[in-house]
């Protein structure tokens, strides 16, 4: 081995020198330099002065004004202070056009891997066209809070409302509650215009529309009408009106009672809520059962609150010779006058009616029964709502907890098969019990190999994110991967999205015929070649060898495994070529490193205990004649002549 071919290992000593016999010299003393008290300072970075150009010329208006010495024009600066592994860089913000200093991020990499890069990337923020109302992001914190105080005022109208209009019959006041539906009322005005300026998704292409002008003509075609009419506010006419008006006009025909009834046209927006419940069920966490089961409940105490109201309507009367309805008859059953009866006892009584009549039982006190032709009219509508909504609902609630917990169930009715037919055979009793355990124990793993195959499913994109989010702690652990992780993030993703969750029980073979790539083991303990690895390890760095070693790997414990297959790991590489080269380059240098370290470590014991080792590690007493050496011998006492271990 020659001087020119030898090569240089960090960390390792200076080479022996020779004499011209071949004798080896002495090592002469390295001089290491020794720390002085008074020599503390750090070396400061070399910093340049770089000359730059004005990258926009001043406007008409800021012309103007520097003519007239409105404004004084700002001395232009020339040339800027760089520190060293920094570069000048152009930022573009709009109209907005300046100069920044950046630092070069791919200073310390060599320049086969940067060659190929722009020294100087322009950065460009792209700004959009704004009108009178910016168009609003999805994600905003104010859109959801806006949309969460829509819903509770969508909520406060759909019981409020049908409640004032069917049982304060009275006198329209200014009062607390006529207050409250106004600033209603005015909030709902306000989000016409957030609706205008709030982006969709196209039904067809699943894109998301930001143009202000789609946005407008679709809510102009769909909801706008509707939600004008809603905030109108009609019950405000009668505030003008005398008592003689009162008696004579709108009120004679109950017309100003049923344009009050045009406010709960904002009911139809709930329709739209469930859009936003579908959000907001990622950000509460609550799943689909439980979600369905509370959308059902809510709308069925509203069907119930609403067919209350509207049968206290019913027997209002349009003529005073209409004859006297269930509540008049009640009042009559309690011996006191129909205006005694307080609104809220009233809305009970409704209450009752409405719930019986709706399960479908039918209420049972005779006083409140239907009596006049309007009554029986609308007790056939509330009776034929009824028997929709029981059968909607029954089938909704027998397939929503058909899907509730569907993975539980399989994985019991699976244990319930194998229990089936360990009764069947009459099998042993420990057997049932080891399978029993086997499948209690692998239920969950199950699960999550399951939900690693889903998200597949998913866009390339979105896929990548989302394995970039779970697997960027085993990639920024493999040595030759991790200095490309903010600089190729194509790679990163495209990596991530071939890592797979492998889960081993115990006793079981993770590899039979050499490592099949590279592993993370996440939870567990396994041995590979005699050496024990526990939770949080990482080993098949070396996959990228040109020849596997024949090794085996074991699960002593369940163990639950980040695999990336070497062919993954290679597929992606080849589209990189130089960052493949420097995989390869740390792949050999680790593996003649690990050579190294291995066969000087066996032959200093061998000499140690007077014997020499032959791989595979086998010992032997000496069987060659003194003074004779094999091949390995022979390499292994130059790489020790020449690097001194």
């Amino acid at each position: 081995m020659g001087d020119k071919n030898s090569l240089t290992v960090p960390g390792s000593l200076p080479p022996l020198q020779h004499d011209n016999s071949g004798n080896n010299l002495p090592i002469p003393s390295l001089a290491v330099p020794t720390k002085s008290k008074h020599h503390h300072h750090k070396k400061k970075p070399k910093i340049t002065q770089q000359k730059i150009e004005p990258l926009a010329a001043p406007t008409l208006y800021e012309r103007l004004c520097y003519f007239l010495d409105i404004l004084v024009p700002e001395d232009a600066i020339d040339t800027m202070d760089v520190p060293e592994g920094h570069f000048l860089q152009q930022v573009h913000y709009g109209k907005i056009h300046k100069w920044r200093v950046a630092q070069n991020h791919d200073a310390g990499l060599p320049d086969y891997l940067t060659d190929h890069k722009d020294p100087a990337p322009q950065y460009k923020v792209v700004v959009e066209k704004q009108g009178f109302l910016p168009i609003f992001d999805l994600t905003s914190k104010f859109l959801k809070r806006w949309d969460m105080l829509t819903l509770v005022l969508l909520l406060f109208t759909a019981s409020v409302t049908p409640f004032e209009t069917a049982f304060r019959t009275g006198t329209l006041q200014i009062d607390i509650l006529f207050l409250i539906n106004r600033l209603v009322d005015l909030i709902f005005f306000f989000d016409m215009f957030i609706q205008m300026r709030t982006p969709y998704r196209d039904a067809q292409t699943g894109r998301l529309v930001r143009d202000g002008k789609a946005i407008f003509l679709r809510y102009f075609k769909s909801w706008f009408f509707l939600d004008l009419v809603s905030v109108i506010p009609f019950e405000v006419v009668s505030l003008g009106q005398s008592e003689t008006e009162r008696s004579t006009g709108l009120t004679q025909m109950r017309l100003l009672r049923f344009l009050r009834l045009a406010r709960l046209l904002k009911l139809l927006r709930v329709l739209r809520a469930s859009r936003k419940l579908k959000q907001w069920q990622v950000y509460i966490n609550m799943r689909y059962a439980k979600l369905k089961i509370m959308q059902y409940a809510i709308t069925i105490f509203f069907l119930i609150h609403w067919i209350a109201c509207g049968y206290r309507l019913s027997e209002e009367k349009n003529h005073p010779n209409d004859p006297s309805g269930w509540l008049v008859h009640y009042a009559n059953y309690r011996g006191v006058d129909i205006h005694a009866i307080s609104i809220w006892e009233a809305y009970v009584i409704a209450i009752y009616w409405s719930s019986a009549t709706l399960t479908l039982i039918g209420p049972s006190w005779d006083v409140i029964a239907p009596t006049t032709p309007r009554e029986l009219g609308y007790s056939f509508f509330a009776n034929f709502i009824g028997f929709l909504c029981a059968l909607y609902y029954i089938a909704a609630l027998v397939n929503v907890l058909n899907v509730a917990d569907r993975v539980q169930r399989e994985h019991d009715l699976r244990v319930d098969t194998y229990l089936e037919m360990f009764d069947r055979l009459k099998l042993d009793q420990r057997l049932k019990f080891r399978v029993h355990a086997y499948l209690s124990d692998h239920f969950a793993a199950a699960t999550t190999e399951a939900y690693t195959a889903m998200l597949k499913d998913l866009p390339t994109q979105l896929h990548g994110f989302i394995t970039v989010e779970i697997f960027l702690d085993f990639v920024e652990m493999i040595p030759y991967l991790e200095p490309f992780i903010d600089r190729e993030p194509a790679l990163i993703q495209e990596l991530c999205r071939g890592i797979t969750i492998k889960i081993i029980p115990a006793n079981a073979h993770i590899f039979t015929d050499g490592y099949e790539g590279v592993y993370f083991l996440e939870h567990g303990i396994v041995a590979i070649e005699g050496r024990v690895y526990p939770s949080g390890r990482i080993f098949g760095r070396t996959v990228l060898r040109e020849t596997i070693k024949q090794t085996e790997g074991r699960a002593l414990t369940n163990a639950t495994l980040h695999f990336l297959p070497r062919s993954v790991l290679k597929s992606a590489l080849d589209k990189y070529p130089k960052i493949r080269y420097y995989a390869k380059r740390w792949t050999a240098w680790q593996l003649l490193r690990r050579y190294i370290y291995t066969y000087t470590h066996l032959y200093y014991t061998a000499a140690k205990r007077g014997a020499r080792m032959r791989p595979p590690l086998t010992s032997m007493r000496p069987n060659i004649k003194e003074g004779e050496f094999d091949d390995i011998d022979i390499a292994v006492l130059e790489h020790m002549t020449e690097f001194g271990y």
